[in-house]
């Protein structure tokens, strides 16, 4: 679903630079990160000061507060729905429906007795199992209803709801609901309310349990007057049966593949259908005096299935389609509704074409848990309008749509807080914000590995449901890389760096030593870990490198055979930040060369390896050691005559003879003439 109310209305040489290797902490043993524990909010007293568990959970209770349970905590329940079979009758004259679902579940709880469904605003006629009929107790929006006998864990049942009445919405200003809306009238389902706490829309037009958490297959047999208007649901069109005798028509349509219920549809209109040029399984359900338009309008979205296929695999379902509504956009699974004002004759709106239909991987054939997750599919759909531009028109493009349309609306949105359990689920931080997470993701991880991860993600959870530990758990096995770090700052956290950076070049010995101090100076967020490329021209030619910026106040020293001339501070624009280049303190007077420094670790705490930076004023030898907490020496990891400038180490966490040391407090101590710096880490197996 895309934003309601936008309808209202030369070749560089790249040197990397303290980059690899530095968050090198891969998955444990069975292929999953103990990240997967954070979403369950473990009390860290239950473990030991100091374990990677008691870690966990103590990053869970600061990055993760509970949210409105009324979002949570509704999978698994009591039963498990495998199959809707809906049959609708739609009165367009007196705006009422006439509904009879069979409901077909499996109960997930022993001696089960009584189930809830939800259903809201309509009648309930009668409650059967068969030829018998249930009690229920009915009130709006929870239907009570006794099975009439008790079912063990893992039996089948049904359930038959008859009902009718006039289907509610979110009203004036709203966006979700059942509506009987346009000229001529038109009757259509829009899954997901933008008022509404929770936000799904099932419940008002069919009984469900309305969770993303519970999908099933659907059957429609949807019944309307007369043979001019046709009816559009989710899936594949079985059959389209004329009764002469009563002036009915009824479209029978099947989805197989399970669907939560937020994202079945029906729409019924009078459409002119038409078939994609190049694909014939991609239809397009449009008002008749928008035929020509549409030709169109939907020229490129062959063009945007090959983008989606090359970078995320095969279309997940059996058909895809666009049907226009008076309201939209909203990614019902296979067939989109979508806003009819934007049916233009041009391509101003392909962008949300784009959007659209990617949700058909991530949302729908991937979909969300629970709502605080929302990010993983409109933050992945609002990010693939990107990929789209990328694939069509080049990777220049594709940086250009990123700044102007994806960072630029962030900085100017006023919103501040996680995009997990956000405080708003519909707002910039979700759809913006979260589609620059993986567009930075891809830059820590490269192209490769994002992409795989990808592939990963959707292999473990296609036709299922996924939160954002299993997304990162994904992304760290096949990255092999501890990525806790970029998911604390970036989705559990607030806000983004503000760099200011200052720098001055140096003979020294016939080369050049550019001497770079970069602060971080945000208000609102916390201090940021990223790797950050740096663009150093000098008269012969341009550098790329990738420092690695953790601190509030950082320094780096970088030889070059040159006199740099300019710095730029992430020049492609791989991080949501903002950089400001501020006069080097030495300017106008001497400047004073930096001091013997030593970084803190990182990562730290550290599993596998963790890495360890330095830099020096001047020519010297330097000597790097690991003790342990009782001042004895592990290793030593740097021992030599070292240039002026940048430096580091890897420690692994073995000792001198190759051996494996306990978890535990370890000191970093660097030594040079200039005198000795020290750092604490600690190693946690």
């Amino acid at each position: 679903m895309r934003h309601p109310l936008i309808f209202v209305l030369v070749l560089l040489p790249v040197f990397v630079v303290g980059f690899q290797g530095l968050v090198p902490d891969v998955a444990g043993a069975n292929g999953l990160s103990s990240h997967a524990r954070i979403t369950q909010f473990p009390d860290p007293s239950q473990f030991q000061p100091g374990s990677r568990a008691w870690l966990k959970a103590s990053e869970a209770l600061l990055y993760r507060p509970l949210g409105d349970e009324r979002l949570t905590d509704n999978c698994p329940h009591s039963y498990d729905v495998q199959n809707y079979n809906i049959a609708l009758s739609i009165d367009f004259d007196n705006q009422l429906i006439y509904g009879d679902t069979k409901i077909t579940a499996v109960s997930e709880t022993a001696d089960l007795s009584t189930i809830n469904l939800d259903l809201t605003v309509l009648t309930v006629d009668a409650v059967l199992r068969g030829s018998d009929t249930l009690t229920y107790a009915y009130t709006d929006p929870v239907l009570s209803v006794n099975l009439g006998r008790s079912y063990a864990v893992g039996d089948t049942f049904q359930v038959r709801v008859i009902y009718h009445g006039h289907p509610g919405n979110e009203g004036t200003g709203g966006f979700g609901g059942f509506w009987f809306d346009g000229a001529p009238l038109m009757a259509y389902q829009m899954g997901v309310g933008i008022k509404a706490s929770p936000p799904s829309m099932g419940k008002y037009w069919f009984p469900c349990w309305d969770w993303p958490c519970d999908k099933a297959t659907a059957d429609y047999s949807i019944t309307i007057a007369g043979t001019g208007k046709k009816v559009v649901c989710n899936g594949i069109l079985v059959s389209v049966t004329v009764d002469s005798l009563h002036n009915t028509t009824t479209y029978k349509w099947s989805e197989t593949h399970e669907i939560p219920p937020h994202l079945m549809s029906v729409a019924a209109r009078r459409y002119t259908e038409q078939v994609d040029s190049t694909y014939s399984w991609i239809h397009y359900w449009v008002y008749p005096p928008d035929a020509d338009n549409a030709k169109i309008h939907f020229q490129n979205v062959h063009t945007m299935i090959d983008g989606f296929i090359h970078r995320y695999g095969p279309y997940p379902f059996s058909k895809f389609g666009y049907a226009e509504a008076t309201k939209g956009d909203m990614e019902h699974q296979t067939c989109v509704t979508h806003n009819a004002m934007t049916v233009r004759p041009d391509h101003s709106y392909d962008w949300l074409l784009a959007h659209e239909m990617s949700h058909q991987w991530w949302g729908d054939c991937v979909s969300v848990n629970d709502w605080r997750d929302i990010w993983l599919s409109e933050g992945f759909a609002t990010y693939s309008e990107a990929i789209f531009q990328e694939y069509a028109y080049g990777a220049a493009a594709y940086r250009d749509y990123m700044q102007t349309n994806l960072m630029g609306p962030v900085f100017a949105s006023g919103e501040n807080f996680p995009i997990y359990d956000p405080d708003y689920l519909w707002g910039t931080t979700i759809y913006e914000k979260g589609g620059c997470v993986l567009h930075m993701l891809r830059h820590v991880v490269g192209d490769s590995t994002f992409f795989a991860a990808l592939a990963a993600y959707r292999q473990a959870h296609e036709y299922g449901n996924a939160v954002t530990s299993q997304f990162q758990d994904a992304v760290e096995t096949v990255s092999g890389q501890d990525l806790d770090w970029f998911f604390n700052e970036w989705i559990y956290d607030v806000g983004w760096p503000e760099y200011q950076y200052s720098w001055h070049g140096s003979e020294q010995g016939g080369q050049w030593a550019l001497s770079l101090m970069i602060d971080q100076v945000q208000a609102n967020g916390p201090v940021f870990t990223m790797p950050v490329d740096v663009k150093i021209a000098t008269a012969s030619l341009d550098t790329v490198v990738t420092l690695w910026v953790s601190h509030a106040h950082a320094t780096f020293e970088v030889m070059l055979p040159g006199e740099p001339t300019a710095v730029t501070l992430d020049p492609d624009n791989w991080i949501l930040n903002k950089a400001t280049e501020v006069p080097y303190a030495g300017v106008g007077g001497t400047v004073a060369k930096p001091g013997l420094v030593l970084e803190q670790n990182v990562p730290n705490p550290f599993a596998r390896s963790t890495t360890i930076a330095y830099s020096v004023p001047r020519p010297q030898h330097v000597r790097l050691d690991i003790f342990s907490a009782t001042g004895q020496r592990v290793v030593c990891l740097v021992d030599e005559d070292a240039p002026i400038g940048y430096g580091q180490a890897v420690w692994n966490g073995e000792d001198s003879r190759g051996n494996r040391v306990a978890s535990g407090a370890y000191f970093c101590r660097l030594a040079s003439a200039d005198g000795t710096r020290l750092v604490r880490m600690t190693l946690l197996h």
